[in-house]
């Protein structure tokens, strides 16, 4: 008999709304409440570290409060942190489905998916221990960058963003239209918070200073803007995925030892 969450297969029926057990051990995933779940938790996070900018604005660091470090969006080790870490684990493992589920009926995109998620499991392990910031003193210092190059990793980030899109081109144009959108409105979110505010935010801290109003709204924008890229391409992989549920079968066994 097969456990599950502590429940048996066969016998018990998970008092979950988006994934469900039922007698014959069929597990059954609601995509819909899943989506449902995904927005409110984006919004509850995003809105918590908003709030967070407004209490601080208000009454300042220097009480019991602290800074409210865990909430903040432009941080890391932070709440924020650990969703977009998450949701790019989440993607580049949803996407290694849809590979899989490629290779049977759609061989011409199979490298494109493989290859999406493998950089953004890659992107989930810089957006933990940020690599990318390695690149910035020694660019700045050797090309004496200032302004919106101020911080310097865009200038190796905006070519490579250039030519994956580039690359995709055929890609998405395979692909059907409702999801082409998706993804394209998707990237187009994600790419702006984090390569176009960057730019923004390199002009302020040079100008005005990292510490000014300025600079933290457009700092905190960043964040929002990579959030709601990363949950917005989540939901259309869930959404693609869901268009494949005939090809998708998960059988789970324990082969004797």
């Amino acid at each position: 008999m097969t456990h599950i969450f502590g429940y048996a297969a066969g016998t018990e029926r998970l008092d979950l709304k988006a994934v469900r057990l039922n007698q014959a051990g069929t597990l059954r995933i609601n995509l819909s409440r899943i989506i449902l779940a995904l927005k409110i938790l984006v919004s509850i996070i995003l809105g918590l570290g908003i709030a967070r900018e407004a209490v601080m604005a208000i009454i300042g660091t220097e009480t019991v409060l602290k800074d409210l470090r865990h909430f903040t969006l432009d941080a890391e080790r932070s709440l924020p942190t650990w969703y977009e870490s998450s949701s790019m684990v989440a993607i580049a493992f949803i996407l290694g489905i849809i590979a899989a589920l490629s290779r049977s009926n759609d061989r011409e995109n199979t490298r494109h998916w493989t290859i999406l998620a493998i950089i953004f499991l890659l992107m989930s392990v810089d957006s933990t221990v940020s690599f990318h910031e390695v690149a910035v003193a020694p660019l700045r210092n050797a090309f004496h960058l200032t302004g919106a190059f101020y911080f310097s990793w865009v200038v190796l980030a905006a070519p490579m963003v250039a030519a994956v899109g580039f690359y995709y081109l055929p890609f998405l144009f395979r692909l059907p239209g409702s999801t082409a959108l998706r993804f394209i409105l998707a990237g187009a979110v994600y790419v702006g918070g984090a390569l176009g505010t960057e730019f923004l935010c390199g002009y302020i801290a040079t100008a005005f200073g990292m510490e000014t109003a300025l600079y933290k709204t457009v700092a905190a924008s960043q964040e929002i803007l990579e959030s709601i890229g990363l949950t917005m391409f989540l939901i259309g992989l869930l959404r693609h995925l869901g268009s494949l549920a005939s090809l998708l079968r998960i059988d789970i066994r324990a082969e004797p030892a």
